[in-house]
């Protein structure tokens, strides 16, 4: 009789059944465990979302940790990882075209004045507003990754002028990209509409700040599915209360589930989505997922592997 490979789950979005069913039929055997039964220390592997302080630390016979996301800051940032852990993310093709998708319906509103048309809707106003050519509007993509590139190549096909931001030089066809802290001001300066796509790390957290909202052109709109924790939240609403910015749509907030009470809800220039630009399918990742646990039970270096020094 075989004995029941036990993986340690932990996460936030779903219930254990979800991943159970989703990996059992490519890991016979696999027994998905909560990290607080006697099976997960027994566990070689954990696969993951946001896992509370010290619970990998505490599963002793881990070899390694699978983030269910292609994002790790989760993982990492404020929390203790063990160095000997090997360490894999999702690089799951639809999660890109998915931010894709989301990012073409975000900045479409802004070039077609959506907001506007649907305020004149509701006061039973038939106004027409001047259009805008997209050659002559320039979308700026901050964190040309994995993501960012698809997303960045995507918006080239609607013809906007497509300019990107990321930490090391990159090549993307019909895209100018920049890079280190004189592109990153660069684009700030250029964009006609700023999307940020960008990890989570020392360097990011509250990248976008009154300092470098200030540097953005008058009446550039933001779009943010990276982190919340990159925005100064109090330093948005006050660039676009001012009429520097002309508005923003935010899929990630410093706090999630955003608090009832936040200023965000109700802001008339501020569109916000509950963190769902590009969720985790595990018909599209369940393989990777699968492979990855099989690679760190076997010892060996699974793909995508995360540098946790960098933290990406």
């Amino acid at each position: 009789m075989t004995s029941p490979i036990y993986v340690a789950y932990h996460s936030v979005d779903h219930d254990i059944s979800f991943w159970q069913d989703a990996l059992a039929p490519l890991l016979p055997g696999i027994t998905l465990v909560t990290p607080d039964t006697p099976e997960a220390q027994e566990a070689e592997v954990m696969i993951t979302w946001n896992p509370p302080e010290g619970m990998i630390a505490g599963l002793k016979n881990l070899k390694g940790v699978v983030s269910l996301a292609q994002g790790v800051d989760h993982v990492l940032n404020g929390k203790t990882f063990p160095t000997h852990l090997k360490f894999a993310r999702l690089i799951d093709p639809y999660m890109s075209e998915a931010m894709a998708e989301w990012v073409m319906l975000t900045v479409l509103e802004y070039h077609r004045d959506a907001m506007a048309y649907r305020a004149a809707e509701k006061r039973h106003d038939w106004i027409r507003l001047a259009p805008r050519i997209a050659g002559r509007t320039t979308v700026a993509v901050m964190g040309l990754g994995a993501i960012g590139s698809v997303v960045a190549e995507t918006l080239t096909h609607l013809k906007f002028n497509v300019i990107g931001w990321s930490r090391s030089e990159k090549s993307i066809p019909g895209v100018k990209s920049f890079h280190g802290d004189g592109g990153f001001k660069s684009c700030l300066n250029q964009a006609d509409i700023l999307v940020s796509i960008l990890p989570l790390t020392a360097a990011t957290a509250n990248i976008y700040n009154a300092q470098h909202f200030a540097e953005m052109k008058q009446g550039a709109a933001f779009i943010n599915a990276g982190r919340g924790k990159q925005v100064v939240e109090d330093d948005l609403i006050a660039a676009i209360d001012n009429g520097h910015l002309s508005g923003a749509t935010l899929d990630v907030m410093v706090t999630e589930p955003l608090p009832q009470d936040h200023g965000f809800w109700d802001h008339p220039k501020i569109n916000v989505w509950p963190h769902v630009s590009a969720q985790t399918n595990p018909e599209t990742s369940g393989q990777q997922v699968a492979k990855a646990i099989t690679d760190i039970r076997e010892g060996r270096t699974p793909d995508n592997s995360v540098n946790v020094t960098r933290g990406y």
